[in-house]
């Protein structure tokens, strides 16, 4: 008889997650999708997730999650809202990672950057998505004083855009800030500093085509980048949201900021010619300026609990995606793709890659005349919103899909190792 050799089991692909944050403990939509995917990732054979991300008072400083072992041992600021906690996240955050990735790299095939305020060099396989502007602009937001899209910077030219804005990324700028060289000066050397830091990875995770043209310009070649988008955040719960719907039913999803153009959608719908309802669903500073400025047909919400969000997409006929600044990609546009629902959408940043004009949805220019047209022509069109909500559906299913996202990723990690 023969005497057999069984094969040695394979290991397990071991990826670490850098992330500033990591949930419970969340400022945005990046901590979120860092989360989702690697809750994904580990559920996959062959694939173990670590995340390397910031200490946070009362959680435990190591823990599994979802399959998903949580290292926080690196540190930042306590928050996000002030200069103090933000001086705090640039003095310690960045060193922190270094640190630790010193300590702990060899023990990962790759380490992949959330938070790409801490990209470090490591000597492994390196990705980073990059799903923001902090690379790109002293700002974070791409949004030239406040009025286009900036298309490169300059010292000079970011004195003009600053000392003309009210917002840094999406915190309102106070005056303190925005007239003071000393925050000048540190903050377009801190720019400076997150663009050479791209050179530290091999390889990225762009959500558009608009971050990856981005990425070009910085003589990143397009055969290192990799255009895939966030996981969706869906929870179906028992909870509902009861809405009337004797109308047809437009909705806004998101922050009541200004460069979340809130304001020209209100104006638009209250010249639409047919009768319609328009629902704002979230809070933010400009709410009581919105809602002096709302006819009887529009309905604010405000802030309402994520297991219950569902029910207002799957009652709605068309979404809104009105940003006046080029947001990278929405997570309302991927979870109104979810639930099939038509969009509606600005043509800037990340929204044309999901909205694809006359097919899906519509784009609209950043003005209230076009704005008002688009609504028109969806609310008579009932047949042509179902029409849409059957090709959304289509399009998010085989282009949008987690099996799609989590495959993407996993197949561009083995070209690299």
């Amino acid at each position: 008889m023969k005497n057999t050799v069984r094969d040695k089991p394979k290991e397990p692909l071991k990826v670490l997650f850098v992330s500033e944050s990591y949930p419970p403990v969340s400022y945005g939509g990046g901590e979120l999708s860092c989360a989702l995917l690697a809750k994904k990732l580990a559920k996959q054979e062959g694939i173990s997730v670590t995340v390397l991300t910031s200490g946070s008072q009362g959680l435990k400083r190591k823990e599994t999650r979802n399959g998903v072992t949580i290292l926080r041992r690196s540190k930042t600021g306590g928050g996000r809202s002030t200069f103090s906690d933000n001086l705090k996240r640039k003095v310690s955050f960045k060193k922190s990672v270094k640190r630790e990735l010193d300590k702990i790299s060899g023990d990962f095939d790759i380490v992949h950057f959330f938070n790409i305020t801490g990209i470090v060099p490591v000597d492994k396989p390196s990705f980073a998505t990059i799903n923001s502007y902090i690379n790109f602009c002293p700002k974070g937001n791409l949004f030239y004083k406040e009025e286009s899209v900036c298309e490169g910077c300059s010292f000079g030219k970011f004195i003009g855009c600053i000392t003309n804005s009210e917002y840094i990324g999406k915190q309102r700028l106070s005056g303190f800030l925005k007239y003071n060289p000393v925050f000048w000066l540190a903050l377009y050397h801190d720019y400076k500093g997150r663009k050479k830091a791209l050179e530290h990875v091999d390889a990225f995770f762009s959500l558009s085509r608009f971050i990856t043209d981005l990425l070009q310009k910085e003589d990143i070649s397009e055969e290192n980048i990799v255009k895939v988008v966030n996981i969706p955040d869906i929870n179906r719960s028992e909870k509902r949201i009861s809405l009337k719907d004797d109308l047809p039913i437009i909705t806004y999803i998101g922050d009541l900021g200004k460069i979340k153009g809130v304001e020209m959608l209100i104006r638009a719908f209250n010249k639409l010619d047919d009768k319609a309802r328009l629902i704002i669903v979230g809070d933010g500073p400009e709410r009581d300026k919105l809602e002096e400025l709302a006819g009887e047909d529009v309905e604010f919400l405000g802030k309402i609990e994520h297991d219950a969000i569902h029910s207002v997409y799957q009652r709605s006929d068309v979404i809104v995606v009105p940003s006046l600044w080029p947001e990278p990609l929405s997570r309302v546009l991927l979870e109104a793709a979810y639930f099939g629902k038509p969009l509606i959408a600005t043509n800037v940043g990340g929204s044309p890659d999901i909205v694809k004009d006359g097919y899906n949805g519509l784009l609209v220019e950043s003005e209230v005349e076009d704005m008002m047209d688009k609504l028109n022509y969806i609310v008579r069109n009932r047949e042509k919103r179902l029409a849409m909500s059957k090709n959304m559906k289509k399009y998010y299913d085989e282009e949008l899909s987690d099996e799609r996202v989590v495959k993407k990723i996993i197949d561009t990690y083995k070209e690299y190792i």
